[in-house]
This record gives C-alpha cells, sequence and structure tokens, in this order.
C-alpha cells in the first residue's frame, strides 16, 4: 500500500490546496436546493416507510457499497501533510450529502421523462435514468470536484487493485442508490448514505473547507 503521509510523483494533480471553496461549494449547493424546490420537491418532501424486505436489503446493500467504496478510495488517494478538520467531517458532508443528492436525482428524473415518451417499460426508464445519472455526476466531478478539492487520488501502479475496486464500487453504489429513488421513491436513505459517503471521502483525503 503507497503510504498516505505524502504526495508522490504518481499522485493526481489536479485540485489545489490554496483558494477557498466556500463560494463555489455555496453556489453549487444553492442551485441544487432551487432545482429540489422547483423540480424534486414531491420526492424530497416524501419521507417513506421502509417497507418490505427488498426495501431493506437494497438500504444495506447502499451501505455494503458505501463501506466497500470508502476503504477502497483510503487505499487510492493521499493527504500530504493535511490533518482531519472536524467541521468539515460533519458540516461538509451533511450539506453536499444532501444537496448533492438532489442534484443526482434530478438527473435521474430527466432521464426517466425522457424514456417515458418512447416507452413505459421500468427496465428501460431505470435504464435511461441511470444513464443520465452517470452522466451528471461524471460531468461535475471533471469540472467542479476536481478543481475544488486538493490533490488527492494516487495513480501508483501499487494501487491499480485498489483502484479497479474503487471504480467497481463506485458504479455497484450509483446502481443501488438509484434503485432506492426508482423503485422505492427513497430520496431521504440515499441522503444519509450519501452524508456517510462523504464523511469518508473528508477523512481519507483531509479536506478542509476555507
Amino acid at each position: 500500500m503507497a503510504s498516505s503521509q505524502t504526495l508522490s510523483s504518481g499522485s493526481d494533480s489536479s485540485g489545489s490546496d490554496s483558494g477557498s471553496s466556500l463560494r463555489p461549494l455555496a453556489i453549487y449547493w444553492t442551485i441544487c436546493v432551487v432545482v429540489g424546490v422547483v423540480y424534486l420537491r414531491p420526492e424530497v418532501m416524501q419521507f417513506p416507510a421502509i417497507v418490505g424486505s427488498s426495501h431493506v436489503v437494497t438500504v444495506v446493500a447502499g451501505l455494503l457499497a458505501v463501506v466497500v467504496t470508502t476503504v477502497a478510495y483510503k487505499r487510492v488517494t493521499t493527504f500530504g501533510m493535511r490533518s482531519l478538520h472536524l467541521p468539515t467531517l460533519f458540516g461538509f458532508s451533511l450539506a453536499n450529502g444532501i444537496c448533492e443528492t438532489i442534484a443526482f436525482f434530478a438527473s435521474f428524473k430527466v432521464g426517466v421523462v425522457i424514456a417515458s415518451l418512447f416507452t413505459t417499460s421500468p427496465l428501460w426508464l431505470f435504464t435511461v435514468g441511470l444513464t443520465t445519472f452517470f452522466a451528471y455526476s461524471g460531468a461535475i466531478h471533471a469540472l467542479f470536484w476536481l478543481k475544488i478539492l486538493p490533490a488527492h487520488l494516487n495513480k501508483s501502479p501499487a494501487v491499480k487493485n485498489s483502484r479497479r475496486v474503487w471504480i467497481v464500487g463506485l458504479v455497484a453504489l450509483s446502481s443501488v442508490w438509484s434503485w432506492l429513488f426508482f423503485a422505492f421513491q427513497d430520496f431521504w436513505s440515499v441522503a444519509v448514505l450519501h452524508i456517510l459517503f462523504d464523511m469518508g471521502m473528508v477523512y481519507c483525503i483531509r479536506y478542509r473547507l476555507k
């Protein structure tokens, strides 16, 4: 396992430890809230009870995906000399876990709405929704998060296997979250799982709001 104490030459050079991330994050979260009020309000305002064994199994699967992905993420990231900042651990994770879940499922819902123009098949509705979810997730991480977060990705060959597990974990995690939303209209279980996932991210890379 590569050391997490130093940034090796194999680490990703994107991101920066300088400059403030509060303003762009505030803008992003505000946009997410507006989208939630305008487009996703029925889903966000619904607090469904856990009903049926399939719902419980899906929530547990989502939690396991978070744990596996976070463990793999810890192995493929570095944090240099940064120290853990508890206000960020809790504050950022809570705010982003809720706000970005809104954005994720707004993008998922767009795909479902588009697909519904051509089919009523639940499989196709879910597949197209998941595709637009992946498209948004990929775009926001490439165009926004890699500029906000400090350099942290270790590209050393030594963590190649862990990197594969991490990628597979992300796909599984996104798929399970989307199924929770699609099959059970369960926004808030996913929001809680996202909060836990973000807490793992902050812990792994020692991100600090500033």
